[in-house]
């Protein structure tokens, strides 16, 4: 069978990024003196139930973390470049070059998404880019796979899904896509 479109999930799939984002959250807690050690494993999680295990209450008091945390990283971008997964660029041009439309699907908000392309110099190998935040539900609801999809003029049984956590590949199945599932990188 011939696939029309393949979608990469970001975060453990094209980089990766989940252990220094990790170290980044842990580094802000403990200077904003939020005990982390009753939080869950975030990886292949989304903001809404990162910051929501910060701040379950006080919506205002999330917001304002959360641009916190933001500002304190604003000067420091993530190194893209040097968490890039070997063979990204080849991948994509391959697929490209076959006639294989290719679209990255992510739980990150819209400008991690874009900061990470543009990092890579990958803006031109991406048919579409969706964020879980511009969706109903997020993973592991499949609609940033279905988004992707609608936006890539393809079906879900013509469609690879490339993913690696299990929230990820749960709405990749969701979809109706193919799913292809990376192992977790080891320790997590």
């Amino acid at each position: 069978m011939m696939y029309e479109a393949v979608i990469f999930d970001k975060d453990g799939v094209l980089v990766n990024s989940e252990p220094e984002l990790d170290r980044r959250r842990r580094a802000f807690f403990a200077e904003e003196g939020i005990d982390d050690s009753g939080f869950p494993d975030f990886y292949g999680s989304n903001n809404k139930v990162v910051w929501s295990c910060v701040e379950p209450h006080d919506t205002v008091r999330r917001a304002e973390l959360y641009e916190r945390f933001r500002k304190r990283f604003r000067d420091d971008p993530m190194p893209y470049r040097e968490l890039a997964t070997p063979g990204v660029h080849e991948t994509l041009t391959a697929l490209r070059e076959a006639g294989v439309r290719t679209g990255l699907a992510s739980a990150s908000p819209r400008w991690v998404i874009d900061g990470f392309v543009a990092a890579l110099k990958i803006d031109g190998l991406l048919d579409v880019t969706v964020s879980g935040e511009e969706c109903a539900q997020s993973k592991p609801a499949p609609d940033v796979y279905l988004r992707a999809m609608e936006l890539l003029g393809v079906r879900p049984e013509r469609t690879l899904v490339v993913e690696d956590s299990p929230v990820g590949i749960l709405a990749a199945h969701r979809s109706g896509a193919l799913v292809c599932a990376m192992p977790l990188p080891e320790g997590v």
